[in-house]
């Protein structure tokens, strides 16, 4: 009897051993991570060049450079080969703005004219906060509740960078 009792202790060593390894192997991601997986590979962004008139531009440049400003590998920049488009535009839908993903290093962004103008009391930071928040998505950011350009219900008036909490998940999926 004494050798079943040393085997089964031996097997429940070997399991606590494998169980506990797998644990210390695995790379866990932070618990304040929101990410959605639908995002670009890489964090380093092309874009066609886009051109609109100063009231759109301006903002939209400004969405570009608060995301690149952080200290995390955002980068966006203008390539007149990329297949990724901004468009702005009146849309009948109720978004301010829809991000889409056409491949791991493609995607559309939507920006609809219609609802910026009807909600907006400060139209240019309105529109940066929603461009932010749209090349979040391509950073493969979710929505979440937080202090973060993410949140749904920010104030888009006045909330026109990434938040630590969006640069943390930024920096901790890439």
């Amino acid at each position: 009897m004494p050798s079943k009792a040393l085997g089964r202790t031996a097997r429940r060593g070997l399991a606590t051993a494998a169980v506990l390894g797998l644990i210390l192997t695995t790379n866990a991601n932070p618990a304040f991570a929101h990410w959605n997986g639908t995002g670009q590979d890489i964090a380093s962004i092309h874009l066609r060049p886009y051109s609109y008139n100063s009231a759109w531009q301006t903002p939209m440049n400004k969405a570009l450079s608060n995301w690149n400003a952080t200290s995390s590998p955002a980068n966006f920049y203008k390539n007149s080969n990329s297949g990724s488009t901004i468009t702005a535009k009146s849309y009948s839908n109720t978004w301010y703005g829809l991000y889409q993903r056409c491949g791991g290093m493609c995607m559309y962004i939507k920006l609809n004219s219609r609802t910026i103008n009807r909600d907006a009391s400060n139209f240019a930071n309105f529109v940066t906060s929603t461009l932010v928040h749209e090349f979040g998505h391509a950073l493969n950011l979710a929505h979440n509740s937080g202090t973060s350009i993410m949140n749904t219900s920010r104030n888009r008036n006045s909330m026109t960078k990434p938040q630590p909490h969006d640069v943390s998940d930024v920096n901790a999926y890439y």
